[in-house]
């Protein structure tokens, strides 16, 4: 019976000894860097679609990336709180036909109307990205600017627009509409000649 006692006492001891090791290596491990590719930042309050480009905070260097790949250079501006940008991207980021013209068509950059990072305007002057917000005249979000290879701004979706509009607006800029009028009279065409 002592040596059962004895024996007890070891094991208590070691279990209460393996339980501390045990958290304390556990605290360790989600203090410590997870090795391999770090997931991107949010902006705004939203994690950035796997298919949107990283900013590399200086515009005319993304535009030079967009137009390497031959697509247009597109800046989502956002906000934290904003219930419409939620909605974008719960309902139309992912939408299969806008997801895969996204992808092809669009360098996206994730953008915070209220943000304090600095970027390179196209302009070359630095600007915290609220203030290059101001310059483009965005003060609510969602919004979605579209730019050419210039840098200049050939369209723009001044909200939340529901997939099948956001889809035409998409469509609008890679068939360069905005060369031959307005979206709403691109619209127009399209549905007399469908």
């Amino acid at each position: 019976m002592d040596t059962w006692k004895r024996t007890s006492g070891k094991l208590d001891r070691l279990s209460r000894r393996a339980v501390v090791t045990g958290l304390g290596a556990a605290g360790l491990a989600v203090l410590a860097p997870v090795s391999g590719a770090s997931k991107p930042a949010d902006i705004a309050g939203f994690a950035p679609e796997p298919w949107f480009a990283e900013t590399t905070r200086d515009l005319t260097k993304d535009l030079a990336a967009a137009a390497k790949a031959d697509k247009y250079l597109a800046l989502l501006w956002e906000q934290h709180g904003c219930h419409y940008c939620e909605e974008l991207h719960k309902v139309n980021f992912k939408t299969p036909e806008i997801v895969a013209l996204g992808k092809k068509h669009f360098h996206t950059l994730q953008m915070d109307l209220w943000g304090d990072r600095e970027f390179v305007d196209f302009d070359t002057e630095k600007r915290a990205e609220k203030e290059v917000a101001r310059g483009r005249f965005v003060r609510a979000t969602p919004v979605m600017l579209f730019f050419d290879g210039d840098g200049d701004e050939v369209f723009r979706i001044p909200g939340y627009a529901p997939p099948p509009l956001f889809l035409a607006a998409y469509q609008f800029v890679i068939e360069q509409g905005f060369e031959d009028g307005s979206f709403r009279n691109w619209m127009a065409k399209r549905q007399s000649a469908g």
